[in-house]
């Protein structure tokens, strides 16, 4: 007669509900508190880069091109939460992420969105998981 050979202490790999929370969408927050926490979480990434602010700054304009320069002074107003009238674009969200390398400002900003940022592996072991959920096709 075989053994069952089921292993019911080591967690299933593919159980992308553990591995990756899904969030439900928070209440709104008033336009003035989405502008002070992006600008804390963009304080925060420019302390923890390892850049300083004219090297983001520089790093940014040559993403964004030419027509599109970014100064010390604007990333700072941006970064301030006192200075809630100056908020970033996205096209310039996108070159602050990559010229600070804080991929996590993503998470952080979808997160009251009830969005999941997933990235390479991460993403793999996702699609992994859903197509094993959703079997055969």
């Amino acid at each position: 007669m075989a053994k069952d050979r089921r292993d019911d202490l080591t967690g299933d790999l593919f159980s992308v509900e553990r591995l990756f929370p899904v969030k439900a969408l928070v209440d709104m927050p008033r336009a003035l508190d989405m502008k002070r926490q992006i600008a804390r979480i963009m304080s925060q990434a420019l302390r923890e880069c390892g850049k300083t602010a004219g090297v983001v700054a520089a790093e940014m304009s040559e993403l964004l091109g030419e027509d599109d320069t970014v100064t010390t002074a604007q990333l700072y107003a941006y970064t301030s939460e006192a200075r809630v009238s100056h908020t970033i674009s996205i096209v310039r969200w996108v070159a602050f992420v990559r010229a600070t390398g804080c991929i996590w400002l993503w998470r952080d900003l979808l997160h009251d969105e009830g969005l999941t940022v997933l990235q390479g592996e991460e993403a793999l072991h996702a699609q992994a998981g859903l197509a094993e959920k959703q079997g055969p096709s």
